[in-house]
């Protein structure tokens, strides 16, 4: 495991940048497309995609980087599927890894809370729910840095 990349996903995320960023926009380096778009990409997944509280922006953005370096561009019709690609089981087995570690990937069942408007998330600030958080980016990127 890459203790450095580790690290700098935790350092961008305890320098500001949201759940969602800090992973893409460490692993999806490799892909080769600039970081600031990386970021600007990823940034409507934090707080479970645009604070939907849906699926935590730390898994959403390691969701994004395994498309990013295992998925192909698909040059058949839909109508030919005939099993997942390679993306999806990674995918796949990425959420089961996380889901293990902490019981759901749902943003909202993690923290606790609501985040639909601007007063929940004050709410959220004020009452600690985001105090897990550190933990599941780094478990995002600890898993990320097994399944790269």
């Amino acid at each position: 495991m890459s203790e450095n990349r580790v690290e700098e996903v935790m350092a961008c995320f305890q320098n500001g940048m949201a759940c969602s960023e800090a992973i893409f926009s460490v692993y999806g380096q490799d892909s080769g497309v600039d970081r600031d778009m990386l970021v600007k990409i990823a940034s409507v997944f934090a707080g479970g995609i645009k604070n939907t509280g849906n699926v935590c922006g730390a898994v959403t953005g390691a969701i994004m980087a395994i498309g990013l370096k295992y998925s192909e561009v698909r040059t058949r019709p839909p109508t030919e599927f005939k099993e997942f690609p390679k993306s999806y089981k990674i995918a796949s087995k990425f959420a089961e890894k996380f889901k293990e570690r902490n019981g759901t990937i749902i943003c909202r069942e993690l923290i606790d809370h609501d985040l639909l408007t601007v007063e929940n998330i004050q709410h959220a600030f004020k009452t600690g729910a985001f105090n897990n958080c550190p933990k599941f980016v780094k478990d995002a990127a600890e898993i990320l840095e097994k399944i790269f």
